[in-house]
């Protein structure tokens, strides 16, 4: 029945997501869809018996008609996704990216060339976007490692001065050891990979605060806590990159334990109090200690730890930040701040890659911890949601199953 039906492959052809042209060995259209005449801006039958070069810049004529010369001696056919982009010519004069699928045909003796086009100038954008994120990225934690440097030069030399000032010989002698043992420690910044050597400085600055016990020096003091919070910003950055890439590269294994979870918030409060600012306190609601879960207790970490260090990062100083926990058929967790909230409009955005609410623009961050968080979150069968209303603070909720099964 259909063989004869011209109507019904007319709509078949016509409905066709990309662009179809078929053209004779001379480039003339002999055939087309209403996809490709919409792709490069042309009425209803307006491209039929005009020359291919009608959609082609000017100065890509010559070329194009060597290639098309050269095709019809040796007829090939090349898929699309294989690296075949090429630039077209709109009717108003634009220039768009393209992307060609090409492949020939025998009809009556004749041979014909098929071109299978598709629009890409949107993907072109959105991959010039990202590509420029990145060097945003990168420049954003060089900067970071080039301010942690100079506060522990400055550092470096101020507990040089005092061991030679107020230490015996044997004294002196010992924490002069302790010394070149952090000194190698910062040098190896420079020539290892982040991460070992960030957990070296955070267990010297320990030390460091403890020598610091008998005699109280400020500058001391204040050096340690911004060394402390510029590792944990950059720790916190550097892990955002692991897990993304594990995500991509679906690499990442959830590992699935048993754990108290009120013992288990208990220390991921304790550390994050080493980059609370000053007068900011976290307040955690009698949580029942016979809570146990099971659930990939590393995962869980990066999703709290996420959520409350952006409480502390958006709320002023001598604020209070609140924890709740619930446990019914799913565990519950609500944290809730009093800091510069999301304005409404970028609400929607929130959770999406890279993006950064504008009243957070001047803090430092990546932009991708939310969405990693929502990511694992969902990979963990439970779900996130927020209120938040701007320069009056946010509250977010997270839902995980007690028990988790892959």
């Amino acid at each position: 029945m259909l063989e004869n039906d011209k109507n019904f492959y007319k709509i078949c052809f016509d409905t066709l997501l990309e662009g179809i042209c078929i053209t004779d060995n001379k480039g003339k259209i002999v055939l087309n869809n209403s996809p490709l005449e919409e792709i490069f801006g042309y009425e209803k039958g307006e491209l039929l018996n005009k020359n291919i070069d009608l959609l082609i810049p000017k100065k890509y004529h010559k070329s194009h008609q060597d290639y098309y010369k050269t095709y019809f001696k040796n007829p090939i056919r090349h898929k699309k996704g294989k690296g075949r982009e090429f630039l077209g010519l709109h009717k108003n004069g634009n220039i768009i990216q393209l992307e060609i699928g090409l492949n020939h045909f025998t009809f009556n003796d004749k041979v014909y060339a098929k071109a299978l086009i598709s629009d890409i100038s949107w993907r072109k954008k959105d991959e010039l976007k990202i590509k420029n994120l990145n060097i945003g990225l990168e420049k954003e934690v060089e900067k970071q490692t080039k301010e942690l440097n100079q506060v522990i030069t400055k550092l470096k030399d101020e507990i040089q001065e005092k061991i030679l000032a107020k230490n015996k010989a044997k004294i002196a002698f010992q924490k002069e050891k302790e010394l070149n043992l952090l000194q190698t420690k910062f040098l190896s910044l420079v020539s290892h990979e982040f991460k070992t050597p960030l957990s070296g400085i955070l267990t010297s600055i320990s030390l460091i605060e403890k020598y610091n016990e008998s005699i109280i020096n400020e500058n001391i003091q204040n050096h340690a806590f911004k060394i402390k919070k510029l590792v944990f910003q950059l720790n916190s950055v550097l892990d955002d990159f692991l897990f993304l890439e594990k995500t991509e590269t679906k690499n990442l294994k959830y590992q699935l334990t048993k754990f108290n979870f009120c013992e288990f918030i208990d220390e991921i409060i304790e550390n994050s109090r080493s980059v609370l600012k000053k007068g900011q306190t976290i307040k955690l609601t009698p949580c029942d200690s016979k809570i146990e879960v099971i659930q990939d207790k590393k995962i869980v970490d990066i999703i709290i730890r996420n959520i409350l260090f952006n409480s502390i990062k958006y709320s002023p100083e001598n604020s209070n930040i609140k924890i709740n926990i619930t446990n019914n058929s799913y565990l519950k967790i609500i944290v809730q701040d009093n800091g510069i909230g999301i304005p409404k409009k970028d609400q929607k955005h929130i959770f999406e890659r890279f993006f950064r609410a504008k009243n957070a623009l001047h803090f430092q961050g990546t932009g991708i911890g939310l969405n990693i968080v929502k990511h694992h979150i969902e990979e963990l069968k439970g779900s996130i949601k927020f209120i938040s209303e701007e320069k009056k603070g946010s509250t977010f909720t997270i839902k995980l199953p007690l028990i988790m099964k892959l």
